[in-house]
């Protein structure tokens, strides 16, 4: 359920090659069944009679079937409305998706990537929903926040409902050897000083092991100590991405210290994501950057091949202001829309709208209580395994959450996996002290950002990695930024800073 600059790539790429999409108008007949508005339902009493349509929807690639799925059975007992799920594959998605709306598909929701949703709007291939959520939108309504509505809109009109993520969160970190730490009468460093000294007595006590293996340009807990805590932040009034600031030379001079010194993994330029990972868990280096879910998933490889190893996580390294940060993941994670072809979608947005009913969202993303999880003080735990049994999928089946709510109920869902809770509770128990919004986070797509991105990030991996290995010099940074801002970064800038100017308005 977790790229910015690869999601603008994809949707401007599939922008210009879409051809314009056509569908039949929406019928918008009211017939589902009603209740009293007190209980949060959002239709009248009038409809009681009236048989609900079957609703068609097409959803993201999973390795389940929805049709089958426990959760199914419980949506259409709560909501009344029987529900025909279809997925993309997982190849490809995009230009399935494309094929399917062209051709008149008449599919009732359709789950979207914010680019497939951004792709779809432009194209005029959805409805608007505007009168549609303002009569029968009770509970979504008060549901999701003014803020995420906005997500949905486009032109100035509502095109979907939006779903950002469950909670905001910091993510990333670096995983190293706790045990090693303690065996070298050491502490985790919290500054770029400390960090070098470790990785020195790393690798002189321990020189069969890498002292920090990896494979990317970007190491948010070592950027922290250079004050680079956003891919975009405000300098001076200005937007700028984070290649564009000062310190990045500072930063990328200290990454090529460590590679000439034996402190990076000599393999980094080449490394998958695997590769790195591998060389952890079988415990061959110290330290890698990651995240608290590749915590838990190197886990048990990890145990098997280090039986007496330890976890442990480092946090953003201080800077010599002594202020450290890192960017927090708050997102768009999908939006649910209504197809132009779609002869149901007042029933689309009162099924959607159903869900959302505290009780029934309540019941449909976390079961029965005392059966499948306990609730005590606001804290919500899994009763295993019927929780993953009856509401492992349950993800899928979200037309939106309950934003203030559901921040709470989610980690249920991760205290599953007692190594991934500690590795989320770990990275986040000083979430107010260290999380950075990045500002562009909720940026539409903008087609000349789009257009350049996918390259600008091509050439800064492309010099980074150079000079890693020898083969450029911190000394053409400047050099390399000019290039860089001829090669669209100028505009990309420009751009940026002209959408960022209508959200002081």
């Amino acid at each position: 359920m977790n790229g910015t600059k690869r999601t603008m790539s994809t949707l401007i790429s599939t922008v210009l090659t879409l051809s314009l999409l056509a569908g039949c108008s929406a019928g918008g007949n009211p017939e589902t069944k009603g209740s009293d508005p007190k209980s949060g339902a959002s239709s009248t009493s009038t409809d009681a009679n009236k048989p609900k349509p079957a609703l068609k929807v097409l959803g993201f690639n999973v390795a389940f079937d929805p049709n089958t799925d426990p959760v199914a059975k419980d949506v259409e007992e709560r909501t009344g409305y029987k529900v025909n799920y279809s997925v993309l594959p997982k190849d490809k998605p995009e230009e399935k998706l494309n094929i399917e709306i062209a051709s008149g598909t008449e599919y009732d929701i359709l789950d979207l990537t914010p680019s497939q949703f951004y792709t779809l709007v432009a194209q005029g291939a959805l409805q608007p929903i505007d009168e549609l959520v303002n009569k029968n939108g009770t509970n979504m309504k008060q549901a999701i926040s003014a803020s995420s509505w906005e997500l949905g809109k486009y032109n100035g009109k509502l095109y979907g409902v939006p779903q950002k993520n469950e909670r905001a969160n910091i993510e990333k970190t670096m995983i190293l050897r706790q045990d090693i730490l303690t065996e070298l009468g050491l502490k985790i460093p919290e500054t770029l000083d400390e960090l070098y000294r470790t990785l020195k007595t790393v690798k002189e006590k321990k020189p069969d092991m890498i002292p920090l293996t990896g494979n990317n340009m970007d190491v948010f807990m070592i950027y922290s100590g250079f004050n680079l805590y956003t891919d975009w932040s405000e300098v001076n009034g200005q937007l700028l991405p984070r290649i564009k600031q000062p310190a990045m030379k500072d930063y990328m001079a200290f990454m090529r210290k460590l590679y000439t010194e034996g402190l990076l993994d000599k393999d980094w330029a080449v490394n998958k994501t695997a590769q790195a990972q591998e060389k952890f868990v079988s415990g061959k280096s110290f330290m890698i950057p990651g995240s608290w879910n590749d915590a838990s998933n190197m886990n048990a490889a990890f145990t098997k091949n280090v039986p007496t190893g330890k976890m442990g996580y480092m946090l953003p390294l201080k800077g010599a202001d002594g202020k450290a940060g890192v960017q927090m993941e708050d997102k768009l994670l999908y939006v649910h829309a209504i197809p132009k072809s779609s002869k149901h979608a007042e029933d689309a947005i009162k099924f959607m709208d159903a869900k959302l009913q505290m009780d029934t969202f309540t019941f449909l993303t976390l079961g029965e209580k005392g059966t499948t999880f306990n609730e005590e003080n606001g804290v919500y735990s899994p009763i295993m395994p019927i929780f993953t049994e009856k509401r492992g999928n349950a993800y899928w089946f979200l037309d939106g959450i309950q934003e203030v709510k559901y921040a709470d109920m989610w980690l249920a869902r991760l205290r599953r996996t007692p190594t991934l809770f500690e590795a989320f509770n770990a990275i986040n128990k000083d979430f107010d002290k260290y999380a950075k919004k990045n500002p562009i986070a909720f940026m539409p797509p903008i087609e000349v950002v789009g257009k350049n991105q996918a390259s600008l990030t091509q050439k800064e991996t492309d010099y980074f990695i150079k000079l890693l290995l020898g083969g450029e010099s911190i000394e053409n940074f400047d050099k390399f930024i000019k290039d860089w801002d001829n090669s669209g970064g100028n505009d990309v800038v420009k751009a940026v800073n002209e959408w960022y100017k209508t959200t002081k308005k």
